[in-house]
């Protein structure tokens, strides 16, 4: 796995744009340097994707950005900063055949006795995964370029003629912070992502939760009416793993058939519904 902090030595050149930021002259012993991928231009785990355009913007935005801990805001979780970003090309495909291009960022942060533990994880490549938080004004369907508000037809992962459906990102207009995070939405990095808030946005953000919740009630439902068909034991994971790759066409197509099966047999499945309050409803789909 592509590692997402690298440590390096600073040069003078990275000391003097690293001085603009800091209240005294610092001196190449008294920081420590590290370069870390910020996010890239592929299909993050919400089908979403940064243009390269929108890279290139978020690399003069991220200029001074600080970095914390799990998006925990608070000036006391302040740790590193960014002096310097830039757009690179890999050697990699995007998942829609595209070249990835990464947005690689410069940081820094004191040596003390505050940041030597952290020094430690990262030399010891323990801490090595980041996330960004950003604020995008559009997004756009890859299919037909239309804003994305659900009403095009097009259904996010699903190929048409070979193309894949996605969200493409566009036009960043602000960057609040990096993090490191255990778990981050890209392969060997993460965003969380912030968008113009209006009333089409609302709009599509209650149709966005509406469908999360749907497909994560259909998978439960699934996995009881395959467990009533003697389709899977009680503990089989991979039929579980399968159920949660698949989409909602995919699932109500599982489910159809399996009820099917059970009207045979003169079978009435009772199917809990998930239990959901406003404490746990951003919660992951738990079987």
């Amino acid at each position: 796995m592509t590692q997402c902090l690298t440590p390096f030595e600073v040069g003078q050149q990275d000391i003097e744009i690293i001085n603009r930021y800091a209240r005294k002259k610092l001196k190449p012993e008294e920081i420590y340097t590290f370069s870390v991928i910020l996010c890239d231009n592929d299909i993050d785990r919400d089908c979403e994707a940064f243009t390269k355009e929108s890279l290139v913007k978020l690399a003069d935005i991220f200029q001074g950005v600080t970095g914390i801990f799990d998006h925990e805001i608070s000036s006391k979780n302040q740790i590193a900063r960014i002096y310097k970003a830039t757009v690179i090309p890999s050697n990699e495909k995007t998942l829609y055949g595209d070249v990835k291009y990464k947005l690689k960022a410069f940081a820094y942060m004191p040596k003390n006795d505050s940041t030597k533990n952290i020094i430690s994880r990262i030399d010891s490549g323990i801490l090595k995964e980041v996330s960004v938080s950003c604020r995008i004004q559009n997004k756009i369907c890859s299919i037909c370029g239309k804003i994305y508000d659900g009403t095009c037809g097009h259904n996010l992962g699903k190929k048409y003629d070979g193309k894949y459906c996605y969200i493409k990102l566009e036009n960043p207009i602000d960057a609040f912070e990096w993090s490191f995070v255990a778990v981050p939405a890209q392969r060997c990095a993460g965003v969380v992502k912030n968008f113009v808030q209006n009333s089409a946005n609302n709009e599509i953000n209650r149709q966005n939760k509406m469908g999360f919740y749907y497909q994560n009630r259909l998978k439960s439902q699934v996995v009881k009416l395959g467990f009533l068909n003697n389709f899977m034991q009680d503990n089989d994971a991979t039929f579980k793993n399968l159920i949660n790759k698949l989409n909602i066409d995919e699932l109500e197509a599982f489910k159809d058939e399996f009820e099917k099966k059970l009207d045979r047999k003169n079978l009435i499945p009772y199917l809990a519904q998930p239990y959901c309050n406003e404490k746990n409803e951003n919660s992951d789909f738990i079987i």
